[in-house]
């Protein structure tokens, strides 16, 4: 009688395991579920077609965990960086995704970065002359975006 339970216990307990095994790959490459990673890359392509540009377009990504941030965009990487947990309405998708969008669209090169930065240092955020105009954008333009 132990050795049916040991092997009982030992095939229910692999069992679990690659069922695990299973759920998380699942998870890591279920993109097709994502309502989130969805609908930030739908937002991306209409800004795209709207409001096209020269260099090669952002990668996205979406990312778990905590953060200050919505969203930011990264010019070295030629990424647009969401926050999830910061994002949990479809309209703080695409508002957020429509900011971010707009620093891709303005920093076009180094120089432009390194202006970003200056005025981030000599006007803070809420004040920053690049902020305050992809605050404006993103307003107005998720409210076209979602009533289309």
């Amino acid at each position: 009688m132990d050795t049916f339970f040991m092997y009982y216990f030992i095939i229910v307990g692999g069992l679990f395991i690659l069922n695990l095994i299973y759920e998380l790959i699942k998870f890591l490459n279920d993109d097709a579920n994502d309502w989130q990673f969805q609908s930030a890359q739908n937002v991306l392509n209409w800004c795209l077609e709207m409001y096209p540009v020269h260099k090669q377009k952002p990668l996205l990504t979406l990312v778990e965990g905590e953060s200050h941030l919505a969203g930011e965009y990264s010019f070295e990487i030629n990424t647009i960086t969401i926050y999830r947990n910061n994002n949990v309405l479809l309209r703080d998708v695409v508002k957020t995704c429509i900011h971010e969008y707009f620093h891709y669209y303005l920093i076009t090169s180094q120089t432009k970065n390194n202006l970003y930065q200056r005025q981030l240092y000599e006007y803070g955020y809420e004040n920053h002359p690049q902020e305050i105009l992809c605050n404006s954008l993103s307003k107005t333009l998720s409210k076209v975006y979602l009533n289309k």
